[in-house]
């Protein structure tokens, strides 16, 4: 058994699904206010169709009705006028259209039997034809509105001898034209009445979903990180359910946020402590033993003197090498102090400390050249602070000697104020800022990222800090940014001018 593949496996679209397609996503593209108002615009044009429709109906049967009411008014008015003793004794047949002339709808004409002559139609037909200028129909309204004439013709017979006939046409010209003035009236102020309806909706509907449009902004907030911002309730019960959920939403978010960055602060400050007891256990016992090491060897080296040369010869060349293996060790162990515990935080001030590992790092090489700029520091910060400082500085210049191939790196560290937004308000918050930007191939793909920034992120936002990593304006380069709140604010600046490491 073998299965049949179509040569077309997708049906192709037609007009109808193009279209389809088209007007659905117009529909989706509209706002919601828009939406509804469109939505009331064809209903309300559905009704006035279907009233029109109904109006046009009705007009057609009480035309007809109107029409046969006349005929019958008019047959019965010709028999009691042909009735009357003064027509009897001198019958007048030209005189009976003019008594039947002020009847609507219908026209009289008479003929006299003996000389076949025809009185004047009534209304007369210029008059007829005025009246219906007057009221002009259009033709596809008659035309739907299709009231056929109805032509009726009596004999008078008067003592046996016919004297003439009577011929009575049912007209519904007028009863058309006076329907078409109603109905274009009721038209007229059902368009100026939906207009009206339309504007104060269209109003009154922005007020209605202004809250959601502050909804919306307020989701954008929460999106950039802001989650002390909160939304007015507004008067609708509904909609102040939704703002109410929201700042709900926006005040758990951020107390989630507050108890995130307090663990990982607290991480931070016990990897702070772990390697400060390392630190410190590695300075008073390692380094201890180190110098009695070396204390060793040089007694032994006096003590060789008093041995054969050969011997004292081999002696002396092991304690040199013990010797250049202990400051070997004595080196790492700095190096491994230096990267545990900075000891310059505690002495000095965040400037000095920045400008002497750039320093540093300067004499590595010519290359890149380190600029440094630190202007309006304080001469002490918390420790946290400082030392995510010193390592983000730290992380940020190892990576561009490693993959930036930058031939100039600008460092700049200031404490400046800044702008934020908490319930509507604005407040003024100081914060640490520090810049490193360079002119190398550009930031790194997200893919990319090593350990180094990853936790120089993580640092940042555990202590309520804010980092961007991205390329210079120009295009060239990287630009790596950070600020860092300060909660309380330290002594006066220590300095003021900037710092500047240089190739010399």
């Amino acid at each position: 058994m073998t299965d049949s593949v179509s040569d077309q496996p997708f049906a192709p679209l037609t007009a109808d699904d193009l279209w389809r397609s088209w007007a659905f996503s117009r529909w989706r593209s509209l706002s919601l206010r828009r939406q509804i108002l469109a939505t009331i615009t064809l209903v309300s044009l559905l009704a006035g169709a279907a009233a029109t429709i109904i109006i046009i109906f009705n007009a057609k049967k009480s035309s007809e009705v109107e029409v046969a009411s006349a005929m019958a008014t008019a047959e019965q008015l010709v028999r009691e006028v042909v009735a009357q003793p003064r027509f009897q004794r001198a019958p007048q047949i030209e005189d009976l259209p003019a008594r039947l002339g002020y009847l609507r709808h219908v026209r009289v004409l008479a003929t006299n039997a003996s000389d076949g002559g025809r009185a004047a139609l009534l209304p007369v037909p210029s008059v007829e034809r005025e009246a219906d200028r007057q009221a002009y129909v259009p033709l596809w309204f008659a035309s739907i509105v299709n009231v056929e004439d109805v032509r009726r013709e009596m004999q008078i017979v008067l003592e046996g001898r016919h004297i003439g006939s009577v011929i009575i046409i049912g007209h519904a010209a007028d009863e058309i034209a006076e329907v078409w003035r109603e109905t274009k009236d009721l038209v007229l102020v059902a368009l100026v009445l939906g207009l009206a309806v339309l504007i104060i909706l269209h109003f009154a509907l922005g007020r209605l979903l202004r809250p959601l449009v502050s909804v919306a902004g307020g989701l954008r907030e929460l999106e950039r990180g802001e989650f002390r911002h909160r939304l007015a309730l507004p008067d609708i019960p509904e909609l102040a359910e939704i703002t109410d959920r929201f700042n709900a939403l926006a005040l758990r978010l951020g107390s989630a946020r507050s108890e995130n960055q307090q663990l990982s602060r607290r991480l931070l400050t016990i990897q702070d402590d772990e390697r400060r007891r390392i630190a410190s256990e590695l300075h008073d016992e390692l380094g201890p033993c180190l110098f009695g090491i070396k204390a060793d060897a040089a007694s032994l080296d006096l003590l060789a003197r008093r041995l054969p040369a050969k011997v004292a010869k081999t002696v002396r060349e092991r304690t040199a090498t013990i010797e250049e293996i202990t400051d070997k060790i004595q080196l790492v162990n700095r190096r491994l102090l230096d990267r545990l515990r900075p000891m310059a935080l505690d002495h000095l001030p965040l400037s000095e400390v920045i400008g002497g590992l750039v320093s540093e790092f300067q004499r590595h090489g010519p290359m890149p050249r380190i600029t440094l700029s630190a202007e309006n520091l304080a001469v002490k910060y918390d420790y946290a602070i400082s030392i995510t400082i010193y390592r983000c500085v730290q992380e940020g210049i190892t990576n561009v000697l490693r993959h930036a191939q930058a031939r100039n790196l600008e460092v700049e560290l200031k404490e400046c104020p800044i702008a934020s937004q908490d319930k509507g308000s604005r407040e003024i918050r100081s914060v640490l800022y520090l810049s490193l930007t360079d002119d190398g191939t550009g930031p790194p793909s997200d893919d990319s990222r090593g350990l180094g920034l990853t936790s120089m992120e993580e640092r940042v936002r555990a202590l309520g800090g804010e980092i961007c990593l991205g390329a210079n304006p120009d295009g060239h380069g990287t630009c790596l940014k950070i600020w860092m709140p300060l909660e309380s604010v330290g002594p006066r600046p220590f300095e003021k001018r900037p710092l500047e490491a240089r190739q010399r």
